[in-house]
């Protein structure tokens, strides 16, 4: 018998930079539980099983996250024509399955070790031979027993739940194999028992004890057990994966980007809330095609589905309604196991809320980065940023950094959140004799207190529960021979503020749970947009600390005070980004008269992020004041440039209000408090929370 006459035939495959959402749906729509994984060329570069999808998804790892980051190497192949009796005797135990190819190195089937046995007990059930394989390749637990109580039939399942060979079970009978019952019992009085419950080799198991007739004698026992945490498991693995796909549905309904998802004739076949939205519909027919949908964006859709299809490709565009509002729009297809196109799936952003997202992950990125990269990474970390300035308002204080930077006393650097801190800061590491020493930055207000110190001063073995079994440096060990930045030190615990003052005057730190002093060759910057001297009324900072930080201060003015540096900051950010993002621009000269008289209250990482979003944006080689967020859209009189659209007739007043909410709701999410946007609005600060909570916008 061949191996094509027992194989699995036309196995599911899934391409590599599929994601893992689309193997889950393999596995639910075919009842498979394994996929083979095709390469560029189509080539079998490795297998995912369900298990692995359910492992990643356990660990934390996103539905779209690409399926080659988790696949296993591909399994052994092996020829169809090849003899599958020699297969099966020749197979390591512990092989899984096998992939099956033609003559032309083909895929054309899957061979796994289930159906293997399956075919095994088929082949051979006629024969005494047949059994004992039968018996051996049967997952339960089989033990035959004579009336003496010795053991002549041990099958491999009992070897693996009782750990102990077929050979040493035989040779000391029942004693410590089974409790004695089990078998005598039945021996004694002929009675099979079943659904027994007992612990064996510290498992739960479940089991049938029956007699054993030779001519109408009973002869022997035979006694069949299975492991019950195996059954649970299934159980438990099944129930995992109905709750991933009503997960994974969730997700997708929950969504705030649309997700729509047509088949090549442009009918709608699945779309979520999201996506309804933006054609102003709160449901759809199953059978409602693209072109019936009367939306604008439809029309849009429609003609990229129509490119998708017939260039098999993904396509992005941008589209901007009528109301102003921008939405990426991103394509992919959807392909069958032939290649052909089956689906377009489409996904639609609000590319405001985007950029907002977006600059709050990236910032989220660095944070994490920052504070889990090893010794060897903080050592090896480039400076790459500099002071850009032309103003006559900076120029004492590069003088003053310049000198500073020449010895080793304390520097201590203040100004509004936005002003290039971290920036001076490297300045400072680089113009000093500490240059080619670390410069670790440590963001005081993003490590939780109760890992502070830890992270600070390092850890003995054993310190603490949980702890590297090693013990692990500190960011101040790690920065020996060179300067620590300490951003946001005003956010110190008090509890540490004594440490760190010790540090500074005695230039030596204990690790926790450690008694030998440790030397440190560091010159500490700290940078805060609080005002220390305030905090140490309040008690809410220390007098001795504040003072020992504050030998040389330097303050960085706001951008509002410094206009000469808008321009070569935005040649700067906009050559940087142009660079990062392939792209040629420029920037008009009405857009940096907009920027000239804007207040700037997030200073230099504002006027980036603007530049930016302008960059990514911006669909010419120009970037004009439509590229610009509103509330730096500005006209002569100094509003803002406001456009109402009215889609239906009311009542003035109702007219009004409609107008005031929108207003307010707008000025809340721009504003970081209510109090600017009362300044925003020129109107008092209870009249925001009054009107805001009329509107329900708190």
């Amino acid at each position: 018998m061949k191996v094509k006459n027992v194989m699995i035939c036309n196995p599911y495959t899934v391409r590599y930079n599929q994601s893992l959402a689309d193997a889950s749906k393999i596995y639910l729509e075919h009842d498979v539980n394994c996929a083979p994984v095709v390469g560029i060329n189509d080539d079998i570069v490795g297998i995912i099983t369900i298990s692995k999808v359910l492992e990643s998804f356990l660990s934390g790892s996103s539905p779209t996250a690409k399926i080659d980051q988790f696949m296993d190497d591909p399994p052994a192949v092996v020829s169809e024509n090849a003899d599958f009796e020699n297969l099966a005797n020749t197979c390591p135990q512990d092989m899984e399955r096998m992939l099956v190819l033609n003559q032309n190195k083909k895929l054309t089937g899957i061979l796994s070790r289930v159906e293997l046995i399956k075919k095994v007990n088929l082949a051979w059930e006629e024969t005494r031979n047949e059994l004992k394989v039968v018996l051996q390749s049967v997952s339960h637990a089989i033990i035959a027993f004579d009336k003496t109580g010795s053991i002549y039939l041990f099958n491999k399942g009992a070897e693996i739940l009782l750990g102990i060979s077929s050979k040493e079970a035989t040779d000391q009978r029942y004693a410590g194999v089974l409790p004695q019952w089990i078998w005598k019992e039945v021996i004694d009085d002929g009675n099979a028992r079943f659904g027994l419950r007992l612990e064996v080799n510290n498992k739960r198991v479940i089991g049938n004890s029956t007699p054993i007739y030779v001519n109408g004698n009973i002869t022997g026992a035979v006694v069949v057990l299975q492991d019950l945490s195996e059954m649970e498991s299934l159980v438990l693995e099944l129930s995992r994966v109905r709750e991933l796909k009503v997960e994974l549905d969730n997700i997708i309904e929950c969504s705030y980007d649309g997700m729509l998802v047509v088949n090549t004739k442009r009918v709608v076949l699945r779309a979520n809330k999201s996506a309804l939205q933006h054609f102003n519909l709160s449901d759809y027919s199953h059978n409602c095609i693209l072109s019936d949908i009367k939306s604008e964006i439809a029309v849009c859709l429609e003609d990229m589905s129509i490119n998708i299809v017939e260039q098999k490709r993904s396509l992005t565009k941008g589209y901007t309604k009528l109301d102003g509002q921008e939405i990426m729009i991103t394509g992919n297809p959807r392909f069958s196991l032939n290649g052909e196109v089956i689906q377009v799936i489409f996904n639609m952003r609000d590319m405001t809320e985007l950029q907002r997202l977006k600059f709050q992950v990236e910032k989220a990125k660095e944070e994490k980065l920052r504070y889990s990269v090893e010794l060897l990474e903080l050592r090896g970390k480039l400076l790459k940023e500099d002071l850009i300035t032309k103003s006559f308002t900076m120029e004492p204080i590069l003088e003053l950094m310049l000198r500073v930077s020449q010895v080793d006393s304390t520097v201590l650097i203040t100004g509004e959140s936005g002003v290039g801190k971290e920036v001076a800061a490297k300045r400072i590491h680089k113009l000093s004799r500490k240059e080619n020493g670390p410069f670790i930055t440590i963001n005081c207000g993003s490590i939780p207190e109760n890992l502070m110190e830890s992270e600070l001063f390092g850890y003995e073995k054993g310190a603490f529960t949980g702890a590297n079994k090693e013990g692990k440096i500190g960011l101040m060990e790690a920065a020996n021979g060179g300067n620590v930045f300490l951003d946001e030190i005003g956010e110190l615990p008090l509890n540490l503020q004594v440490k760190l003052l010790r540090v500074i005057q005695e230039r030596v730190i204990y690790r926790i749970g450690g008694i030998k002093p440790i030397n440190i060759d560091v010159r500490i910057i700290a940078a805060t947009n609080r005002n220390l001297k305030d905090m140490v009324k309040k008690k809410t900072f220390r007098e001795d600390l504040f003072y020992r930080l504050n030998v040389v201060q330097i303050e960085i003015p706001p951008l509002r005070d410094r206009k000469e540096d808008i321009l070569p900051l935005s040649e700067h950010f906009l050559k940087k980004y142009c660079t990062k993002y392939s792209k040629q621009k420029k920037i008009t000269q009405q857009v940096y008269k907009i920027f000239e008289s804007y207040h700037w209250p997030g200073n230099i990482r504002e006027l980036e992020n603007v530049i930016e979003r302008a960059v990514i944006l911006s669909q010419g080689d120009t970037i004009d004041i439509n590229h610009l967020p509103e509330n730096l859209n500005i006209g002569e009189n100094g509003k803002a440039d406001v456009e109402v659209t009215i889609r239906g007739i009311v009542s003035l007043d109702e007219g009004v209000q409609l107008m005031e909410k929108e207003l307010l709701r707008k000025a809340l999410g721009t504003e970081k408090s209510s109090r600017k946007t009362a300044q925003r609005l020129g109107i008092t600060h209870t009249t925001v929370l009054r009107k805001a909570k009329q509107y329900d916008l708190l």
